[in-house]
């Protein structure tokens, strides 16, 4: 077995007609041979495809129909690149794509590859990103044009010599692992792991790592649960302690010369922030409710982390802050609440101390992992997720998924996740005894802090299940509260994916899988003869009713498949509504059959899968994995029975449920269900306890009114406050309307769209952000837009395209000149640091999909569907649309809205007025680029 510095390696990159091995054409290759940090030879050929080349290849590689017209057909170099590539091992980026195409091409690679990818992945876990271009910029390789074949192909020789270095230092037992993770032919790393193996002169085995490699002394000793609880007074103790000047002494340290501006450089009043701090401090001091609505600028985070802290210091008492997102939360404690800390240090001398806490399905459970790494022979995404837990786990306090950059294995990591860490059957602790548990880590100390960061779902879920991560006797403060009904409508809900149902069936069918290790736990922890035989016939129950329960699940499911699509065709839908009248259909009795057969399976692999955990008990030891794996499908399981059960049996008459067909992926069916009014649950879970809850957020009234949302929620006595942001919109903001675009339902309209985004560009030398409503129109647009700013200075960025929402707005804030276009996702919650928006546009108003069955039911609830749900639904979406052009006192932007009809709808009017006063224009398509350049260029129009 070669060394990789020893072998003769290919590095070698194609360039193609398209990403089909099947059906595109090779237009280039360009390829280097190599032994170590020798340079042997060099290739390049371009290659006459046959056919036109598309205008998105042409733009991305610079590659025209005139440099191929005369170059050589593939038949015609085939044999040369042959000779060329031999017996040798091909290096580079997404290596798989390049061999094949080579294949389908009619040559061989019988050396394989070894993948720069997946080496990356592997030697920088935490990314943040592995596309070729950031790499090698990382790494400061000198590169030649991007997207060119030989360019790429040596760029991938350089980083893989780079790579290889780092995984030289790995130890003989890390090695050991990674090279039977999986197959040779099926990934690379492990081809290259058994390679450095069979030629390592020395064995380097260090004695104080484990067999894979980790030191797990060190791991266990700094996942100890080593966090004394703090003593906290009940709730109704602790209001009287903050003294009745409580508001009076937190309004005195926002006021110009308080204490605020001495510990806190910069620090300017500001009235409204003073307002909101006295607000959430009377909150805070009587036990009281309060909705504070605080526009852009107010400063609302201190608004109320600051009395929040200084209630927790004083009283005891812990606060508990809640905010929408993982990344929210993340900035809230790195950035906020480090600012807070500092502050109240300096006015007290108080250490304040804060946590936050995610979702199960962000930690990694070692035990879960450690079980599945020693399994052999993984598939490649999850060998490639495995390996990379591998080399981070040294390095993480936390074992928080979001240190690593997971990209679109997201989905696998849950398989080795916390999440199949439910409560234990009858006791408060998990299955997992620990250490070393990430989870139980995090929850051990948010026990003992002051202020505990969460985020809507963990605090929906963790009220609703009863698990006790966020205490009754805690203040709770609700950032972005707007969010609160939608993240309750989804967890509350279900989602059920046949072939997620389905695989767990197989995976508990498995015979050498997790019932068979079960029912062996179970033998070993209650050995008498009753027990075995119990165990035994629990076993041979739960396998018998999975075959059941997979021949009838897949009957149910084509029915319902055959069904629905029959139904969304007639009604030119994508989903389907399961409603009184499709349950009265003659042909829904076939579904209804099928179930009745379905059902009674899958109850059967509940009871015998819950007898099984029974008889396992609290003794499982070293076999903590098993119990959670199968705790993980049982729970996958009971949620899919109960979901099922109410959309084709018993429905419930809060809920609606619909069901889709993806034609995509072999007709897999889905099965949704969501409730309609979350009001009367998070009442009962959330603001039926007397305890001081603060619900802030940037839009929260409509037409400065709080009931509806306030309905929405369930919240009820309250006090109420509106913050207007403090900017001067009028000389901050231009907003411009083209009079003579056409409707959006017009001929003519997207033509206008990609033509106004044309003008903005050309007119301003900022960043520009277009939202879109459908993920059509943007990626039309992007198609447009591409041939129009190729070779120019302004970046293209696209959601979906170029990563999710996060990546495309870290891109945008990189860039000095860009226009990124953006879907729902990104209408709000944006943050680009230190940089701006320069210009927003709206390309139509945001409507709510009339289609889609929550809205379509929630709006069927009203007198005027249209005018008392879908356009107050539109009308937030707008103000949020919005909110994200002007952040700061010194920014200038300009919000072009595409869509007529905030002018000349009756409904107009409650567009117009959601807005600040601002600069407004009403332009034509001809003179919208110009309106825009003055605004930006000479300050008026």
């Amino acid at each position: 077995m070669a060394h990789p510095r020893d072998e003769i390696l290919v590095a070698l990159d194609l360039e193609s007609t398209g990403v089909d091995a099947g059906r595109d054409r090779i237009l280039e290759v360009g390829a280097v041979k190599f032994r170590g940090a020798e340079e042997l030879e060099r290739f390049e050929v371009l290659v006459n495809p046959g056919i036109e080349i598309p205008p998105f290849i042409t733009n991305l590689t610079g590659i025209t129909q005139r440099d191929v017209d005369f170059s050589p057909e593939w038949h015609q170099v085939r044999d040369d690149v042959g000779e060329f590539i031999a017996d040798c091992r091909l290096v580079g980026h997404r290596i798989g794509f390049d061999i094949a195409f080579l294949r389908a091409n009619g040559i061989s690679v019988p050396g394989g590859g070894y993948d720069t990818f997946d080496l990356a992945r592997l030697t920088l876990p935490a990314g943040p990103e592995f596309g070729l271009g950031r790499l090698i910029d990382r790494f400061g390789i000198t590169m030649g044009t991007a997207h060119r074949a030989l360019p790429d192909a040596v760029a991938s020789k350089d980083l893989f010599l780079v790579l290889l270095e780092e995984i030289e230092k790995m130890p003989t037992q890390m090695l050991s692992t990674l090279s039977r993770l999986a197959s040779e032919d099926v990934w690379s790393v492990s081809t290259l792991a058994r390679n450095l193996l069979g030629s390592r002169r020395e064995v380097f085995v260090n004695p104080s790592y484990g067999v894979h490699g980790l030191d797990e002394d060190a791991l266990v000793a700094k996942l100890v649960l080593n966090d004394v609880p703090k003593f906290r007074p009940g709730i109704d103790s602790v209001v009287g302690r903050v003294g009745h000047d409580f508001v009076e002494r937190v309004d005195a340290l926002f006021a110009n010369g308080g204490l605020l501006s001495s510990a806190l450089h910069g620090f300017e009043e500001r009235a409204g922030q003073r307002q909101m701090a006295r607000a959430v401090a009377k909150s805070l001091s009587v036990r009281s409710n309060v909705i504070v609505e605080a526009g852009t600028g107010i400063g609302k985070t201190l608004a109320y982390l600051i009395p929040s802290a200084m209630f927790s210091q004083e009283t005891g008492a812990q606060v508990v802050v809640s905010t929408n997102t993982i990344n929210l939360q993340d900035q809230l404690l790195n950035k906020d609440f480090a600012v807070v800390r500092n502050v109240l240090k300096q006015l007290t001398s108080y250490d304040l101390e804060a946590a936050q806490l995610k979702g199960r399905s962000n930690y990694l459970c070692y035990k879960r992992w450690l079980d599945a790494i020693g399994q052999q022979q993984s598939v490649p995404g999850d060998a490639r997720v495995l390996a990379q837990c591998l080399t981070w786990l040294s390095n993480t306090d936390t074992g928080d998924s979001a240190e690593i950059a997971l990209s679109f294995d997201t989905a696998r990591f849950r398989q080795y996740s916390a999440e199949g860490c439910p409560p234990s059957r009858g006791r408060p602790s998990y299955p997992c005894k620990g250490p070393p548990c990430f989870m139980l880590k995090a929850r051990s100390k948010t026990a003992s802090v002051d202020v505990v960061i969460v985020n809507h779902s963990l605090l929906i879920l963790d009220r609703i299940n009863a698990t006790g991560i966020v205490s009754d006797e805690a203040a709770l403060i609700i950032d972005e509260a707007h969010h609160l009904q939608a993240t309750a409508t989804e967890q509350l809900g279900f989602w059920i994916r046949e072939s997620v149902l389905l695989g767990d069936l197989d995976a508990l069918a498995d015979p050498s899988g997790v019932m068979q290790r079960l029912a062996n736990l179970a033998a070993r922890a209650n050995p008498s003869d009753d027990a075995l035989a119990t165990a035994t016939e629990s076993q041979s129950s739960v396998y018998e009713a999975v075959r059941g329960a997979r021949r009838h699940g897949r009957r149910f499911f084509r029915a319902l498949q055959q069904f629905a699509s029959e139904v969304m065709r007639r009604q030119g839908m994508r989903e389907m509504r399961i409603l009184g009248s499709t349950r009265i259909d003659p042909e829904w009795r076939h579904i209804v059959e099928h179930w009745a057969e379905f059902a009674p399976e899958l109850n059967r692999i509940i009871q015998g899968v819950n007898q099984l955990l029974w008889t396992v008990g609290d003794d499982a030891g070293e076999e903590d994995a098993t119990v959670i794996n199968a705790a993980a499908l049982l729970e996958s399981v009971v949620k899919c029975r109960m979901g099922l059960e109410g959309a084709v049996e018993e429905p419930d008459p809060n809920y609606v449920y619909w069901t889709t067909v993806d034609e995509r992926r072999e007709l897999d069916v889905e099965v949704r269900g969501a409730p309609l009014d979350v009001s009367e649950v998070l009442n009962e879970k959330l603001f039926s306890l007397e305890r001081p809850t603060v619900l802030t957020g940037a839009t929260l009234s409509s037409q400065g009114d709080f009931d509806r949302f306030a309905s929405d929620v369930g919240i009820g006595e309250r006090d109420e406050l509106s913050l207007a942001s403090p900017f001067d919109f009028e000389r901050a903001a231009l907003i411009v309307v083209p009079e003579d675009i056409p409707a959006p339902n017009e001929p003519g309209y997207a033509d206008a769209v990609e033509r106004m985004l044309k003008a903005v560009c050309d007119n301003t030398d900022g960043r520009t952000l277009a939202l879109f409503t459908a993920n059509s129109a943007l990626n039309n647009a992007h198609s447009v837009l591409y041939q129009h700013l190729s070779g120019s200075e302004t970046t293209l960025l696209a959601q979906g395209r170029d990563g999710p929402p996060a990546r495309v707005l870290r891109l945008l804030n990189e860039s000095e000149r860009a226009l990124a276009l953006g879907s729902m996702a990104m209408w709000e919650g944006i943050d680009l640091e230190d940089a701006s928006i320069k210009t927003l546009v709206m390309t139509r108003l945001p409507f709510p999909v009339p289609t889609d069955p929550i809205h379509a039911s929630r709006s069927e609830r009203m007198d005027n569907p249209f005018l008392d749900y879908m356009v107050p639904q539109a009308v937030l979406k707008f103000r949020q649309g919005f909110g994200r052009l002007i952040r700061g006192h010194s920014d200038r932007g300009v919000f072009v809205v595409l869509d007529r009809r905030v002018l000349t709808m009756r409904y107009a009017i409650q567009f117009q007025s959601a807005l600040p006063t601002c600069t407004v224009r009403r332009v034509t398509l001809a003179t919208l680029g110009e309106y825009v350049g003055r605004w930006h260029n000479y300050g008026d129009v």
